[in-house]
């Protein structure tokens, strides 16, 4: 059995059709799809999500609540530091399966804990000399080139991540024309992967997934921590998008107070979540950007699992009767390979 496990960066679930993702579309009709799609974690970022889909476990154990870390000084970027405890490449290992990974966004691999697969790209987790999207990272030709350079297909275990989608919809908002026209260039690559599959299809469980979805921006760069502090109130805080975390904050109660914050929650001891209204993003922020995410309100990701193997028929019948969360994922798998997850 050969699982291959694919992320589509902001890829949102409304516009998973067959007119738009025919690939998509075919995958879920011939296995099996949540209409309603998947849930992200908290917050709704690239990171806290990708470590999720490794581990199996919420952010409050794995460490990462959005796309930088308190790393007992200061935030820095959740590359450098990684999951906290154990992954499902970690688990391959001790299983004694065979592992690739690539991926568009070069910080994953430290995200994902993906050093420890037999194989990654790009190499060190550095960005590639190659063909970039607009915000730099690889783009869906290059990671198919990366696909066939290491032949990823051949491992028993594999992840693949294709990032464009976000960055477009960064630049235009997740339902512009531009951004439509990059999810079909996007299915399109997730086609000629599906047929780089082929010859082992009877003997393959493919899952498709997004990690979460983006909200138009309308209202930008709103400064929490200047808010705070001429509040009196304690906490450092990290922007994310239409989110923010404060370390060490006030009690919920106060944060609440504050007239551009929606909604607020505890994530753990030291860490809390807040978000402003629908399209307000935290600062600073860039002029010129129309998406953005972190807030609960994109939370939506895209489930779908296919493959000829019997055991994404089991999948399929699951994930068709329960929306699946973000941390289902690794146990999914680790399930299938019979593996020691730790959760």
């Amino acid at each position: 059995m050969k699982v291959v496990f694919v992320i589509i960066d902001a890829l949102p679930n409304r516009l998973v059709s067959e007119e738009l993702t025919p690939n998509l579309w075919q995958l879920a009709m011939g296995g099996g799809w949540n209409p309603k799609g998947g849930r992200a974690v908290l917050s709704t970022a690239t990171y806290p999500n990708h470590a999720t889909f490794a581990t199996g476990r919420l952010p409050k154990s794995h460490g990462i609540f959005v796309n930088k870390v308190w790393d007992n000084e200061k935030f820095t970027i959740a590359s450098s530091i990684g999951p906290t405890g154990d992954t499902i490449f970690l688990a391959a290992n001790r299983g004694k399966l065979s592992t690739a990974v690539v991926v568009g966004d070069h910080h994953l691999i430290g995200v994902m804990g993906a050093e420890s697969a037999d194989i990654f790209w790009p190499p060190g987790g550095k960005r590639a000399d190659v063909d970039l999207d607009e915000f730099r990272y690889a783009s869906n030709s290059a990671v198919l080139e990366a696909i066939d350079n290491i032949d990823l297909v051949s491992a028993d275990f594999s992840v693949v991540h294709f990032n464009e989608p976000d960055t477009v919809s960064h630049i235009h908002g997740p339902d512009a024309e531009e951004t439509k026209f990059r999810v079909k260039e996007t299915d399109d690559a997730l086609g000629e992967l599906i047929n780089r599959l082929q010859p082992g299809w009877d003997d393959t469980v493919l899952i498709v997934v997004s990690d979460h979805d983006q909200e138009y921006v309308v209202e930008y760069g709103f400064d929490l921590a200047e808010s705070l502090n001429n509040r009196g109130l304690p906490g450092l805080v990290e922007y994310e998008g239409t989110a923010a975390v404060i370390h060490k904050g006030p009690d919920l109660a106060d944060v609440l107070q504050i007239q551009e914050i929606e909604g607020a929650i505890s994530l753990d001891d030291d860490h809390d979540l807040v978000w402003g209204k629908p399209g307000h993003v935290f600062g600073p922020w860039l002029d010129g950007l129309f998406g953005s995410h972190g807030s609960p309100r994109c939370g939506s990701q895209v489930a779908v699992v296919g493959g000829g193997h019997v055991g994404s028929q089991r999948i399929a019948k699951l994930i068709s009767a329960s929306q699946p969360n973000a941390q289902d994922w690794a146990q999914h798998i680790s399930h299938l390979f019979e593996l020691d997850l730790k959760l």
